[in-house]
């Protein structure tokens, strides 16, 4: 059998029978391509298709060098044979890097770049990176190429802040542990963020790999991640698409996005004369800028008013550009986003692009098509007004949202036929505990019921309300929630004690009249939350979801304990008598 392996084995190598598979790295900021990395695999349906299998049998062999260097030369040659542009991920363990390096030379490097491209080497964490001299000059020596490197699996492995901090790799790649645990564990969003900090210092640019679910794209968004990478961008492919459609995100409960700031504007085609354009700026005083476009709409670039003068100005403008075009004269970089999205993403858009100050303008694209032009002024005017908003309609004990903004959700879920869960949470036996025990207290139970929704539930929220009281609403639009309640709940629990006092937890409650002025115990508050579900063919509007709401929590009431009560996923209609 092992002889058969190695035949086999000797066959691949020999033949050079490999697949090369590339995988898209979506740049957010910039909503492009950055690049792809290649992903090499044995021949199909045989015992080395699998990478895991390949290369580890080259590693338990001794033969992983040459493994190495025939995936990276196949990479590059179907790389440029495609034509692809942007940037080549390849992927060597140092070994591989610093023996090709003394044995070849710079040629092997020149070679494996690949046409109209850059390329960006990978160091592989599956063993320990010695950091020496050899090492430091092999990076020197290709770094003078224009070649750059990436460290991979950064945080497992051998992979950790020395190696980092001695290499200075112009990319850092997360292990894959990141993106796994980003929603189970909430201490990842604080680690990524200090590590996104301190690449910023270092000169890394950070990427996070793995990336399967619009929520996990979405919240690494928010983090400020600007380089993903996952079966979410794309799934590798022997011919990548090199138009590469934007991402799907997590639906976001702001109610502005782009569209409300586009304004239709005049574009003009990219072969338009200097002296056109010229006259086009000084009839038009208004035209701050001018979008470039192609024939299919496709954005090209943006003019801008005030550069277009300066070029003409002078006693040399007008013969040193007479003869440009509008695409010789555009800015190629400009800050292009979709109508969905949202004011916040496009102010820390607009914070990390290039073009500064309120009179910075971005264009706004439709199904990658150009549909308008929008101005920072304008995105910073809506956000304050959107602020106001929330602080005006934000419950003053917790500062969450209230019904309002809950409204607007709702509202926009329904709009878009987004399905969805509506959780309502609501206290037990709280207004005996808020009357003996003092509103101080009172108003601590209802602060620790926001803490722990906040704590526990953010990951999977789309909305988190405070309707006043001990009321709250929380809308989710993807799974796991479940387990989270059930764990708020035994939370909940413990924590409640530390706001009774000592003879009241003896007591197992208060001691209080009822409604019928008749003293009795009320035992200890609990939290009760009612979940109703609305699907998009459930005809369910508003007012009757409400409906559906109210009687869910009255269910999860009928017990005085922390109680989680879920209705019928069938329309929530047949659960009213």
């Amino acid at each position: 059998m092992q002889e058969q392996l190695q035949r086999e084995y000797d066959d691949i190598l020999k033949q050079q029978n490999i697949c090369t598979a590339f995988q898209t790295i979506w740049d957010h900021n910039n909503y492009c391509v950055l690049g792809y990395e290649a992903l090499s695999r044995g021949p199909a349906g045989s015992y080395f298709h699998s990478p895991l299998t390949l290369f580890e049998y080259a590693r338990q062999q001794n033969q992983q060098l040459e493994l190495e260097l025939i995936c990276a030369q196949l990479a590059s040659a179907r790389f440029s044979e495609q034509g692809l542009s942007g940037q080549l991920f390849i992927n060597f363990s140092p070994d591989t890097l610093v023996y090709a390096f003394q044995k070849y030379g710079e040629i092997l490097f020149k070679r494996l770049i690949p046409k109209n491209a850059k390329l960006v080497i990978e160091l592989t964490e599956h063993q320990p990176i010695e950091y020496d001299s050899i090492l430091a000059n092999c990076l020197s020596a290709c770094r003078k190429l224009n070649i750059r490197f990436a460290l991979d699996d950064f945080g497992a492995g051998y992979a950790g802040i020395k190696n980092w901090l001695q290499i200075a790799p112009e990319y850092l790649k997360l292990d894959r542990y990141f993106c796994e645990q980003l929603l189970v564990e909430h201490k990842i969003s604080s680690a990524l963020t200090a590590i996104l900090e301190l690449a910023e210092n270092i000169g890394s640019r950070v990427i996070a790999e793995n990336i399967e679910t619009a929520e996990q794209y979405q919240l690494l968004l928010n983090l400020g991640v600007p380089y993903l990478q996952g079966y979410h961008i794309a799934r590798p492919a022997v011919q990548p698409q090199q138009q590469q459609a934007t991402p799907s995100v997590s639906l976001n409960p702001e109610p502005y996005s782009a569209l409300s700031l586009a304004t239709p504007q005049a574009s003009v085609a990219p072969d338009l004369s200097s002296k056109a354009l010229l006259d086009k700026m000084l009839e038009d005083k208004s035209l701050s800028s001018l979008p470039v476009v192609d024939h299919n709409q496709r954005v090209l670039g943006l003019l801008k008013r005030e550069e277009l003068l300066a070029r003409f100005s002078g006693p040399y403008g007008h013969s040193l550009n007479q003869r440009k075009t509008a695409a010789d004269l555009m800015d190629r970089n400009p800050l292009i986003v979709d109508i969905h999205t949202s004011l916040t993403e496009i102010g820390r858009r607009l914070s990390q692009h290039t073009a500064s100050g309120l009179d910075a303008a971005f264009i706004v694209t439709q199904n990658n098509q150009y549909y308008g032009v929008g101005l920072a002024v304008e995105v910073m005017r809506k956000l304050a007004n959107y602020k106001l908003q929330l602080a005006r309609y934000a419950n003053p004990l917790t500062a969450l949202p209230g019904n309002v903004p809950l409204q607007r959700c709702l509202n926009q879920l329904i709009n878009n036929h987004q399905d969805f869960s509506l959780a309502y949470f609501d206290l037990n036996n709280f207004k005996p505990f808020n009357d003996i025990c003092g509103y101080e207290r009172g108003d601590q139970m209802i602060k620790l019921v926001a803490e722990l929704i906040k704590l526990q539930l953010t990951k999977y929220a789309h909305f988190i309300g405070h309707l006043g009281g001990d009321d709250f609403i929380v809308i989710f639009t993807q799974t796991g929630w479940q387990q989270a309640i059930l764990n708020l709940l035994k939370q909940f629990d413990v924590k409640r004690e530390a706001l009774y006092r000592q003879k009241d937890l003896d007591a197992g409650g208060i001691i209080a009249k009822d409604r019928d002025g008749q003293q009795r115990r009320f035992p200890l508050c609990g939290l009760a939350v009612g979940v109703t579900p609305w699907t998009a063919n459930c005809g369910l509007s508003i007012e009757a979801l409400s409906e559906q709401a109210s009687f869910a929590k009255k269910q999860a009431k009928l017990s005085a304990q922390s109680n989680l009560y879920i209705a019928n996923t069938a329309p929530a209609v047949m659960l009213v008598e």
